[in-house]
Parts: C-alpha cells; structure tokens; sequence
C-alpha cells in the first residue's frame, strides 16, 4: 500500500555532538514559551530554532522568523553541525519511559512514506485541521526547504528488529517530556537485506496518522506546487515526507486523555447540573478516577457520569457512526457541555491535579476527565474516514525533533536525480 523509502537524511554532525540531549526538542505544537526558553539555554544549536524561532524585535519592528530558521539551517549546513548521510539510511528509534510507575518501551521506523491524498485510503488521518496552524508550518517549510519534524504513524502488523536492537546504537540520549524522562536510542539501517527486509514490510500496509496532520496536508500542498514548478524532477523529495512508523501491537505504544477545565458563561450550583444531567446520565460519587466514564469534578467531590442506555447519544444530531458518539470527548461537548450553561473558557490538561487546583480556588467551576481511549478505536475511525473531536487523543511520549531531517531543497533533488 504505502510506498517506504529510505533517505539521504541531514543530521546533527556526531563528530561535534556527541550526545544529541542538548539540541533535540519537542515537536512545536507542545512547546510552551517556558519550554522554549529553556531548550534555547540548552545549547545555541538546539533545533527548537529553527522549528519554533524566537521573534526578534528590533526598532519596535519583527523580523520575519521563518526567514531567520531559514538563515540559521543555512549556516549550521555551511558550518557542518549537520551534515548528510554517506548513504540512505531508516533509522530504528526505540523509546524507554514510564506510565503510571510502569517501564514501557515503544519501537519506531524513522523513514519516509510517499505522499498520497486521504481518498486514497493509503495514508489515513483521524483529526481536522486549522488553517492558522498550517499556514504557519508552511511557512517554515517554504523558507526552510525541508522536513525538520517526522510525523508520527502507525500500522497494522509487526516487524522484526532484533537484528539491529542487538547491536550497538548509534546514538543514545535523554529528553523531557511532560511525563518524566525518555531515553532514546538510535540504530542505522543501511544498504542490504536487513534494509530491503525492512522496507518490504511495509508493502501491503496502510499508515494511520497519530500526529502530524497539519504537517502532512502542508506536505501534500507543498509537493504539488513544486511538481508545477519542476515537471522534470521525477525523483523529488517533495514526493515523500518524514515519517515515524510504530506498530498497532507494539506493547508500548500509549494514547493518553486530554482532561477538560471549565468556566461556565455564569455559575451553576451542583444540584442544578445534576437535575440537567440526570435524565441522561447516572450520577455517582466516586473515591476512584480510573473508569471508563466521564468524571466530573465539582465541590471538592468525583461523580462518574454513565449514559442511560442510548437516550444520551440520540442529542447527537451530526451524522456520525456509533463508535464516534461513544467518543467520551464527543459525549462531552455534543452532550454533557450543550446542557449545561455556556461554555465560556475551557483549559486543556492532561494533569488531573491541575484540575483540583483551578476548581477548589474557584477560578473554573467544573473539571472533566476524560477515560482512556484505546489505538484501535482511532484506527476504526481513520478507517471510516471519520475525523475526530479537537484534543481526543495524545499518543505519549512525543517525538523528539532533531534525530534526522530530509532536505527537499532544489540543489539537493538535483543531487539525487543524477
């Protein structure tokens, strides 16, 4: 189905670092300002500038940011903190880290996937998009000429790795994310059988997006513009863009909740939304937040939130299937959030200790928190062409930006057409 290639990747120089902790980063979208300045402390080569560049005022004016990445990519080329591969290469990345006091470790394939359109049903997505977002990504990726991040897929079936996790890695370095600390390690695939074993994989399977749709669909406008521009290069990057594969079966793959913080138009006492939920919904105080409903907290109290039969899901007038209804996140904001008074602010958290902490100060009045969702209900969906509420899932821990990056620059298709 999906067409896997390996690549002449860019990457940091291993004669300059010899660790990769210091210049790697978290994918844009989850670097907080704070989070910004301290990767900009780690080191002055951290990719956080160039992915997420500060905006530098001078005069009372902005430069612009892209164009600033763009030099800076440059430069680090210029002056070999990265450099290219000798040969294509896949590389393994494998994910050490813990969920809940429990070690998982999650196995990925570094590689590039063949760009195709959604109604191909190759590569298939499961959340929508915002303008705002891509045009920002577009921007980087026209002034920067490459893919800096790898967009975060899965499939179906597994693949062997033992081969190459026997050995030595190539690199190994640690990283923070919001959870704790994850040791990463590094394999290169090159040339061989291992390789074309490898890649054959992958020649009957479809890619799930877990992360990365924005990037994808800038990937997918940017290709066919440059295919207009350069009808010669039949061998173009452009064609392909960075992907990470994980396995549907691998035992570390982890898809977190994303909990919701809520700040009514006014405030309703807690009677009053049990009396407007109740018909829908059997109220329970619960000491336990692990369930497979909604809990809602309010008053320094957990009530669990089960639907009555199918009573609840029948307020859902979108056309969608059973399964998206069943979506807690839809349940939430299709039912639970339209009864109750007007949403006025919502905070996103994946801490549940946040939510105690804006409740009991009086700052939100209700606090959701959302149950697990599992791979395969995603997939079910992304089968079904059904797109997902904002913020359903968070697939734990995030990539790490900065193991390799595929340059799409004209000199460098040229390069590759010879």
């Amino acid at each position: 189905m999906v067409d896997v290639s390996a690549f002449k990747a860019l990457k940091y120089n291993n004669g300059k670092f010899r660790s990769l902790s210091k210049v790697v980063s978290l994918p844009y979208d989850v670097i907080s300002p704070k989070m910004q300045e301290e990767y900009y402390s780690l080191s002055p080569k951290n990719i956080v500038r160039i992915i997420l560049r500060k905006q530098a005022a001078v005069d009372g004016s902005k430069y612009d940011r892209y164009a600033l990445s763009a030099k800076e990519l440059r430069n680090w080329i210029a002056e070999e903190t990265l450099v290219y591969e000798d040969k294509p290469v896949v590389y393994i990345h494998r994910q050490q880290f813990l969920v809940n006091g429990k070690m998982r470790i999650r196995t990925g394939v570094l590689c590039l996937v063949k760009m195709e359109e959604f109604s191909k049903k190759k590569v298939l997505p499961h959340e929508n998009t915002f303008p705002s977002h891509k045009a920002d990504r577009l921007k980087l990726l026209e002034a920067c000429e490459a893919n800096m991040s790898p967009i975060f897929g899965l499939y179906e079936g597994e693949a062997a790795f033992g081969k190459i996790t026997s050995r030595k890695p190539y690199a190994v370095f640690k990283m923070k994310d919001r959870g704790g600390s994850i040791l990463n390690k590094i394999w290169r695939v090159f040339e061989g059988p291992v390789l074309t074993a490898l890649i054959k994989n992958f020649k009957n399977k479809k890619v799930f997006i877990a992360d990365g749709h924005h990037r994808y669909e800038v990937g997918l406008f940017y290709r066919d513009r440059m295919r207009k521009m350069y009808p010669g290069l039949k061998n173009s990057p452009w064609n392909y863009i960075m992907f990470t594969l994980v396995s549907l079966h691998d035992k570390g793959l982890v898809v977190l909740p994303t909990h919701r913080i809520v700040r009514f138009v006014y405030k309703a006492s807690k009677q009053k939304i049990f009396e407007t939920l109740s018909p829908f919904f059997e109220i329970k105080e619960t000491l336990s937040i692990k369930s497979k409903d909604i809990i809602l907290y309010i008053g320094g109290r957990y009530y669990s939130l089960a639907m009555k039969g199918n009573k609840a899901l029948a307020l859902i007038k979108e056309k969608h299937s059973a399964t998206w209804k069943k979506l807690p996140t839809a349940v939430l904001h299709h039912i639970i959030l339209k009864k109750l008074p007007g949403v006025k602010d919502i905070i996103y958290t994946r801490d549940i200790t946040e939510i105690k902490e804006q409740v009991d100060k009086g700052a939100f009045h209700a606090g959701f928190i959302i149950p697990d969702i599992s791979a395969k209900t995603v997939t079910e969906l992304s089968y079904k062409r059904e797109k997902m509420p904002h913020k359903t899932t968070y697939f734990y821990p995030k990539l790490p930006v900065g193991i390799a990056f595929n340059d799409l620059s004209i000199k460098h298709a040229k390069k590759l057409e010879d």
